[in-house]
């Protein structure tokens, strides 16, 4: 049975318990009004009114007697037997003489009666009359209300709770179809997206959002990941097996060998650096490895890393650091930005050049730049500086870069709540600029 079908019958049995429930409470609180008894409502109406009649300067009051109550008809005669007040069945009024004592019954224009006379103060006759048929007590309208309504309100029971249940669990549905869809791998950017139903299933939905974010995130970083190390293992792997055939043929002296084989592990050791970076920066983007970021003195971090710097190429490094900025930042990814900046201002940069390194406070940011004075960069490329592998100038692939440096810095600057970003001019150099949130 469906979980629909659960809470339906759920509602459908406990509306039916209330129901009996409060059936059983009215007859027990009304259990001496609740009659279908005519002879016992006849007694007690003609009661009623002998007590309630009342009488002012020999006059009877008549306000406070009820000459109709629960189908029984009540008449005043006084002593001689003439009509003073009251209502009877038509053409009953003068047929029947008066005699007080038990309950009798009589037939009046073919219908049967019973008939009750009692001798009043004053002294008065009251008469009651009422339908050897009649069902007009309270037990009858009960069960009459109950077999009307009691359908009724099961058949609402019902269909609320059906509907009730229906919009609670469409929600459901929508999530199963997109877990589907996504495991099926027909889409991996669908969404449920749900904004409007119980607070309960929205906020399931947007925790299966994230959970769908992170495994597409996830897949395309595999997808990636596999594409840039078939595409850049290559070359290496070629080279290699192409030096080993070489080396097969032409392994004369020890000398040839020794050249095949610095030129084998040179390609291997370009491999591994490349397989490293790409492992790192996938596992930066997928999240799998956590970088905790602690607070700290940035200028003084800053600093120790310009003191690390070994020169290249005859570049001198100049740096400019505003003192007593602290932010939250992990040293080892930011080392490594840092390392990543300065080799790509070294291979870029004009020989016997400089580098600039500068950290200053602006506004609630902490911008870090690294500027040098070497070919710049057009401004149709310093959007795609960033992606993967491209390299400004693919000439310079031969001094062991491998194109994922800037790619790794903008990752490091997005792991740091923080952005990336470049500014040159061909022929003038590039300044590229971190901005971190500032404490």
């Amino acid at each position: 049975m469906s979980a629909k079908l659960r809470l339906t019958a759920w509602f459908t049995l406990m509306m039916l318990l209330l129901a009996a429930m409060a059936l059983v409470f009215i007859l027990i609180l009304n259990g001496h009004a609740v009659t279908d008894d005519p002879v016992e409502r006849l007694v007690d109406v003609v009661a009623d009114n002998a007590g309630e009649l009342e009488w002012e300067r020999g006059e009877p009051e008549w306000d406070e007697l009820d000459f109709y109550d629960h189908g029984v008809y009540c008449v005043v005669y006084d002593a001689d037997g003439r009509l003073l007040r009251g209502a009877v069945p038509q053409g009953a009024a003068s047929s029947l003489p008066l005699q007080e004592g038990a309950v009798r019954q009589e037939t009046l224009e073919g219908e049967d009666y019973y008939v009750f006379d009692l001798l009043a103060e004053g002294p008065v006759w009251i008469r009651g009359m009422i339908s050897t048929q009649d069902q007009s007590g309270v037990m009858h309208t009960i069960l009459i209300l109950t077999s009307i309504l009691l359908p009724a309100l099961l058949l609402t029971t019902v269909a609320g709770g059906w509907f009730i249940a229906w919009l609670s669990f469409r929600p459901m549905e929508r999530i199963l179809s997109a877990a589907a869809s996504i495991s099926s791998g027909d889409d991996l950017s669908a969404r449920i997206g749900l904004r409007r139903g119980p607070r309960e299933m929205r906020q399931l939905s947007q925790a299966f959002d994230a959970m769908f974010a992170r495994l597409e995130k996830s897949f395309l970083a595999e997808k990636q990941f596999a594409s840039d190390a078939s595409h850049e293992l290559r070359t290496p792997v070629t080279v290699i097996l192409a030096e080993c055939a070489r080396a097969r043929r032409k392994n004369q002296s020890r000398e040839d060998f020794l050249q095949s084989l610095d030129l084998v592990e040179k390609q291997g050791r370009r491999m591994s650096q490349l397989i490293d970076q790409l492992m790192s920066l996938t596992r930066m983007q997928q999240g799998t490895d956590r970088y905790p970021l602690r607070r700290g003195d940035l200028s003084a971090f800053v600093s120790a890393c310009c003191e690390e710097f070994v020169p290249q190429r005859g570049i001198r490094l100049e740096a400019s650091v505003q003192p007593g900025l602290e932010a939250e930042y992990n040293p080892s990814l930011l080392s490594r930005a840092l390392e990543n900046l300065f080799q790509n201002a070294c291979k870029y940069g004009r020989e016997n050049g400089r580098i600039w390194v500068g950290l200053e406070r602006a506004g609630r940011e902490l911008i870090l730049s690294v500027r040098d004075d070497g070919i710049g960069i057009a401004p149709e490329d310093q959007e795609r500086i960033w992606q993967r592998f491209w390299q400004a100038d693919a000439s310079r692939e031969a001094d062991g870069g491998a194109g994922l440096g800037l790619a790794m810095v903008r990752e490091i600057a997005q792991l740091h709540q923080g952005r990336a970003w470049v500014e040159s001019v061909p022929g003038q150099g590039s300044t590229f600029c971190l901005a971190l949130p500032a404490l």
